[in-house]
């Protein structure tokens, strides 16, 4: 079957596939938000000091000679970019602690709400 070359259905086709990966995303727990911030701010944090990130997809060719130019010129430019890697690092390690404190007043209005007599 060939889709319609229609502009407005590839808008709303393409609109509805990213709103299906932000839906699956708004399902998460709170805590299941904080684990992956944790982890992403550990990943941050190693790639922060390495010369050539881990699983970096730009460097990756077939060609021999292209991978070593590409990775000649990400070596060239790195020190440009190893701020914005700290940067990043330090922005995920702050959202993580507001996950945490997000998860400390959830379980305040969880008790507060069991204990109405209390108020």
């Amino acid at each position: 079957m060939s889709e319609p070359s229609d502009p407005a259905f590839e808008n709303v086709a393409r609109e509805l596939y990213w709103a299906d990966e932000a839906a699956s995303r708004s399902r998460l727990s709170t805590e299941e938000v904080r684990n992956e911030l944790h982890d992403l701010t550990a990943l941050l944090r190693a790639d922060e000091r390495l010369t050539i990130p881990r699983g970096e997809p730009n460097l990756a060719s077939i060609s021999r000679w292209r991978r070593q130019l590409k990775l000649g010129l990400f070596r060239l430019m790195r020190p440009i970019s190893w701020r914005y890697d700290r940067l990043l690092a330090d922005h995920a390690e702050l959202t993580t602690a507001l996950a945490e404190r997000v998860l400390q007043l959830e379980a305040e209005v969880a008790r507060l709400r069991e204990d109405p007599d209390r108020r």
